[in-house]
């Protein structure tokens, strides 16, 4: 399973890339060859933000129904039980919008934003994630909110940016082939958001952390990252809850004290 695993992640990963260089109308040989530094910086910056957003859409799936069958634990089977309701609400949006483009008899030219469309509700409930998660407290104490901060800025840029490129889209600007890398990387992204946001705030109303069993796995024997980034978690994730217990015990012990 894990060479089908690998060969799915590396043809959406190279997929992307090279659909993205049509998109983009950018040549990164040409770039090169005449020395165009700042552009390649940009160029590379790009792709970094985008290109990935494909494979991972795809390890986010795989891991979701690892979740559902049950084998990434108790703790990821409630996650999943958490998001349920806003994973539905979205694509069930995005059927009806899809329903309404395929049976009001107009060509359908790429011009219409039903697939990139999917990925506003998911951008709109990271900020309300967002938003809940400054109201979170651990043992008495709101929790930082400086990083939250931090990731409500790039949600809403990510939001604003996402939102240029469909008016774009929708007013016809981009060529059949440019549009559907666009929405599709929207869509990849948003949800990558969408599910990156609420499992902060599940762990956070949960007090405890956990790193997911798939994402372990495959990042380690399908990927086999050489640094073990997502591994290289573990320790720092058991530290946390650790310290989130002594933190939680202090102030149960605080509260008696205060009673008596």
């Amino acid at each position: 399973m894990k060479y089908f695993h690998r060969f799915i992640f590396y043809t959406l990963l190279v997929g992307s890339f090279v659909w993205a260089c049509f998109a983009l109308k950018t040549n990164p040989f040409i770039l090169l060859y005449n020395l165009e530094f700042v552009e390649m910086i940009k160029f590379t910056y790009i792709m970094g933000l985008t290109v990935v957003f494909w494979p991972i859409f795809y390890v986010e799936i795989c891991d979701l129904f690892s979740s559902f069958l049950g084998k990434n634990g108790r703790l990821y089977k409630s996650y999943l039980n958490f998001i349920k309701k806003d994973v539905v609400i979205s694509f069930v949006a995005a059927l009806v919008l899809m329903s309404i483009y395929w049976t009001d008899n107009v060509p359908y030219n790429f011009s219409g934003i039903d697939i990139g469309f999917v990925g506003g509700p998911f951008v709109i409930a990271a900020i309300y994630s967002v938003f809940q998660m400054m109201n979170i407290k651990i043992a008495g104490k709101l929790i930082r909110r400086l990083p939250l901060f931090i990731q409500l800025a790039v949600i809403i840029i990510f939001g604003v940016l996402a939102y240029s490129y469909l008016n774009k889209n929708s007013s016809g600007q981009f060529e059949a082939y440019q549009a559907i890398w666009f929405q599709i990387t929207i869509l990849c992204g948003s949800f990558f958001i969408f599910l990156s946001t609420s499992l902060q705030l599940f762990f956070l109303r949960n007090g405890k952390f956990e790193l997911s069993k798939f994402k372990l796995y495959f990042f380690r024997d399908v990927i086999k990252s050489k640094h073990n980034i997502y591994e290289s978690f573990e320790e720092p994730v058991k530290a946390i809850n650790k310290r989130t217990e002594r933190l939680k015990a202090q102030n149960a012990a605080s509260k008696r004290r205060k009673k008596k």
